[in-house]
């Protein structure tokens, strides 16, 4: 018989819902306060996998599965659960009034649950340059294979808006010949001139 899931574990599966892409447990921790644990995957994994965890690079990415997906629709709805008390039972009464706003209005849960794409760059880019001093150029030869769910032309459209942001720069290489075919093939294209790399923070 399936283990029954703990509040925490419902949280960790409403906080990738929120969140609606691969995200890491530093990200986790800094958005809602929880890491997704052994512990916890093991349980809510245990009837249907509804967590799918990644390595990426040094780190491990988690995402809800379209079974986690269906898991947390249908617990939008299902009101609060026996012995849920304060503070998660506000959490629950807010999940309920989202859900029914969802089945009155007619929207698709995958419409209304979506990734922000800048949020999502940024995140990719912390991570790429933890362990690097602040303000690092990151190739985006790097970055995409983060963003892989993404179209590239959604990715290449933010990554073109952001740069009108004051701590956003996109650069060419100066050095050519240093670049890969995996470099060139992930330049986005800005004003007619290709830019490999990426820095976020203050220039």
């Amino acid at each position: 018989m399936p283990t029954e899931l703990t509040v925490r574990d419902h949280a960790s599966l409403f906080a990738l819902m929120v969140v609606a892409r691969p995200v890491t447990n530093r990200e986790l921790r800094e958005l809602a306060g929880l890491e997704i644990t052994a512990a916890v995957r093991q349980r809510v994994n245990q009837d249907a996998e509804r967590i799918v965890t990644r390595k990426r690079g040094a780190v491990n990415t988690h995402q809800l599965t379209s079974a986690g997906r269906t898991w947390c629709e249908s617990a939008l709805v299902a009101g609060r659960p026996d012995g849920a008390k304060f503070p998660a039972g506000v959490l629950y009464a807010v999940l309920d009034n989202v859900g029914q706003y969802l089945a009155r209005s007619g929207t698709k849960f995958g419409e209304f649950f979506q990734p922000d794409v800048e949020d999502w760059i940024r995140a990719v880019y912390t991570e790429l340059t933890a362990r690097r001093k602040p303000g690092s150029w990151v190739r985006l030869s790097a970055l995409r294979p983060w963003l892989e769910d993404l179209p590239r032309r959604a990715v290449d459209a933010e990554l073109d808006r952001m740069i009108e942001q004051n701590d956003v720069q996109l650069m060419g290489e100066l050095n050519r010949r240093t670049l890969s075919d995996e470099d060139r093939r992930a330049a986005v294209d800005i004003g007619g001139e290709p830019r490999h790399l990426l820095r976020i923070g203050p220039a």
